[in-house]
């Protein structure tokens, strides 16, 4: 009991030390490049504070990970230096054995990333692409008629599919809006075009100089309104999210879309894959122990510490990598979903486990 807590003290020690760095160095990098923006926007010195405040969650988010193998890997390499190995196994204890006392550990680190990915990060973008949109000083001369294509917003509802070509007021105003609507095989029914749409609240929109046309087998027809309400599950926050992809999705957010209570941009498949995405990151840093654990295994006099310490810190970028271009190749259906969240980090696993083995014989 004793000899876990002094394990896990360490890792925690060190994983936190790399964290507190790496996320240091990248907010720095991050604020270097946001300077002149936040300037343009009048925001001072708060400004600055703000944009770190609400970065942060961001910039953590993507360094857990490799904080968590950096953490492990030093504390054995720091066991192995200081001799320290060798006497747990003098005392019986083996590498394996080291290991696994650090296991509740990293599954601490999992639930507290997941919260983190999950609850902290998405209410962090969203707060940031709001701040951000309403204090831009171009934000008053976006329309519809001066918009660009690349700013059109796309989006679906379980009946409907959506575009709007500018917002502003943090999604509350719309400029430009299509609707097409679906019949139950999924076919376009009606389609309705709008000047300009303004949002009510409880899921309602007011629709301005509406054009509406209606088509079904028996003919169709076509009218136009001054004005009209519009009942959706489209929401003006989710019109942020839509206009700015990187975004973080929750697990609720997304399953609210795959159950029609929310739009989205994407298919069904692709917010599945979000919901698996989410789920591994309770796992991750339990995965980024066992790529680090080589280095238990190392003695210092052969010179295979440094050695193993450098394979794991180059299966933890592999695994960074491999992991996300099979999630680009699951988004663009080209590999199945469950591969595509699940294939990197079981390999891995089972690569890390196998490799453990092999050295504890």
């Amino acid at each position: 009991m004793i000899l876990s807590r002094y394990l896990s003290r360490q890792m925690a020690i060190k994983m936190l030390w790399v964290l507190l760095a790496f996320t240091a160095l990248m907010q720095l990098i991050d604020l270097l490049g946001a300077s002149t923006d936040i300037i343009e926007r009048g925001e001072g010195f708060f400004g600055f504070m703000k944009y770190i405040g609400l970065r942060l969650p961001v910039t953590m988010q993507h360094m857990v990970p490799i904080s968590t193998l950096l953490g492990a890997a030093l504390t054995f390499f720091s066991l192995a230096q200081n001799s320290e190995m060798i006497a747990l196994r003098g005392s019986g204890q083996t590498p394996y054995r080291a290991v696994f006392m650090l296991v509740p550990l990293t599954l601490l680190i999992g639930i507290a990333y997941f919260f983190l990915s999950d609850q902290i990060v998405p209410r962090a973008d969203k707060i940031f692409v709001s701040w951000w949109e309403r204090t831009d000083p171009e934000a008053a001369l976006k329309t519809a008629e001066t918009a660009e294509p690349g700013d059109e917003v796309w989006a679906r509802t379980t009946y409907s599919v959506i575009r709007i070509k500018s917002h502003i007021d943090g999604g509350r105003h719309l400029e430009g809006i299509t609707i097409y609507s679906l019949d139950k095989d999924q076919q376009i029914s009606e389609r309705i075009a709008a000047k300009s749409a303004d949002w009510q609240g409880d899921g309602t929109w007011v629709l301005d100089s509406v054009d509406r046309y209606i088509g079904n087998d028996g003919g169709s027809s076509t009218f136009s309104m001054s004005a009209m309400s519009w009942h959706t599950a489209l929401r003006p926050s989710t019109v942020l999210e839509l206009a700015n992809p990187e975004v973080t999705i929750s697990t609720s957010g997304s399953r609210k879309v795959i159950k029609g209570n929310a739009a989205g941009s994407r298919s069904g498949d692709y917010y599945q894959l979000q919901l698996q995405k989410a789920y591994l990151t309770l796992f991750l840093p339990l995965i980024m122990l066992l790529l680090a654990a080589p280095v238990a295994a190392g003695l210092r006099r052969s010179g295979t510490t440094t050695r193993y310490l450098g394979f794991a810190v180059i299966a933890g970028f592999s695994f960074l990598l491999m992991d996300g271009i099979l999630l680009s190749l699951g988004q663009a259906h080209i590999v199945p979903m469950l591969a595509a969240a699940w294939a990197t980090p079981i390999l891995f696993a089972a690569g890390g486990s196998w490799v453990l083995l092999r050295l504890e014989n």
